[in-house]
């Protein structure tokens, strides 16, 4: 026996095929009327794209049991397809997401006037052109809010980067000037020339910090992979060891130093620091233990900890800059972050986790993954 919902779909294909010029005439009539009402507004490029995204409409339409994908989502690819191609919901001065859903749902109307002109006794049409289209709403939607994000972080990032540049001639001339003063300083104002040069290494490595967040936020930091040993990104755990045991703290560590492994050393090194450190600045007594593990597809990096512990809601905001969970302690928010974006740079993850009233683990999964684009060099 035939499934009604496969006939609807197949009688509803013919008619978009066979129709599709008057489907577009009709459709860009519609828009156009509306577009007078509304004066400054434009058409978006759904109408250059219009001839191809009718074709992938009917071909969406066309046996879908055959590949297992629900209509969604074949309506899905079609529109992404056709977007691409078009370059519709690209960011720009003047484009208006609104128009474009208005002109998806102007189409759906059209189309369903035109099934029942020429198939009257069409029936169920609407709920397939519903899922067919509201697919692509959805799609559109999410493509434009993450280009105007991503747009928005650039920009960000830009004036930030200025900023930065103005902040750091100033510090380096006080850290220059502090260096000439020492010279000529008597034994009394050593301490206070310590005490400067902490201040001003500290403000530095706020700005630089700051600096490489947004970078990494924007997209513009590129990885430099290279094949190096292990030993040469772990660097930052050996100076860190000392910070925990002067604190008290029992500090393990479990890798291979000799692995050879394909990665940004840059990168990688900081994601190593900011977690440690973090791990060793939080965790007031019991233990700080760092584990890297080697699998055929990645390179596993676990640091557990005994801190206080996280909660549910600070875990899921802890990575997010100047985000810190509830302490006293001094900090900037910012190296949970730059982890983040550090791994995620290299096409890995990081993920954490406090699974008691105590302690935390976070685990970085960086993958054995050399793009064409990107052929590691020897260190």
């Amino acid at each position: 026996m035939d499934d009604p919902r496969e006939t609807t779909r197949e009688r509803l294909r013919g008619i978009i095929e066979n129709q599709r010029e008057e489907i577009e005439q009709l459709w860009l009539e519609r828009v156009q009327r509306d577009i007078v009402k509304t004066p400054g507004l434009e058409l978006t490029q759904l109408r250059d794209g219009m001839p191809d995204y009718l074709i992938a409409l009917s071909k969406a339409l066309r046996g879908s049991k055959s590949t297992g994908e629900s209509l969604g989502e074949r309506g899905e690819s079609a529109w992404v397809q056709v977007a691409r191609d078009h370059g519709i919901t690209r960011v720009r001065i003047g484009f208006d997401i609104t128009q474009l859903i208005h002109e998806f749902v102007v189409l759906r109307r059209v189309i369903s006037e035109v099934a029942k002109k020429y198939d009257p006794e069409l029936v169920g049409a609407e709920p397939l052109l519903t899922e067919l289209l509201d697919s692509a709403i959805t799609v559109a939607v999410q493509a434009y809010v993450d280009a105007r994000d991503y747009e928005a972080r650039r920009t960000q990032a830009a004036n930030i980067a200025f900023l930065i540049h103005e902040l750091r001639q100033p510090v380096s001339t006080a850290m220059l000037t502090s260096a000439q003063l020492r010279r000529s300083a008597v034994g009394d104002h050593a301490p206070g020339f310590d005490k400067l040069d902490r201040t001003l290494r500290r403000l530095a490595d706020l700005i630089d910090g700051v600096l490489l967040t947004e970078k990494l936020e924007a997209g513009e930091v590129q990885p430099q992979l290279m094949e190096i040993k292990l030993r040469q990104v772990m660097e930052p755990v050996e100076s860190l060891k000392k910070s925990a045991e002067d604190k008290g703290l029992e500090f393990h560590t479990t890798y291979d130093p000799e692995l050879t492994v394909v990665l940004d050393p840059t990168l990688t090194r900081s994601i190593v620091r900011n977690l440690v450190e973090n791990a060793v600045k939080y965790t007031d007594q019991g233990a700080v233990d760092v584990s890297v593990v080697n699998t055929r597809d990645a390179i596993i990096v676990d640091v557990r900890d005994t801190c206080q512990g996280l909660s549910a809601e600070e875990l899921h905001t802890i990575f997010e800059p100047f985000k810190r969970g509830r302490t006293d302690k001094t900090g900037t928010g910012l190296g949970l972050a730059i982890a983040r974006r550090a791994a995620e740079a290299q096409g890995g993850s990081i993920h954490a986790e406090s699974p008691g009233p105590t302690g935390c683990r976070f685990s970085v999964t960086l993958p054995h993954l050399v793009r064409e684009d990107h052929r590691p060099q020897k260190a």
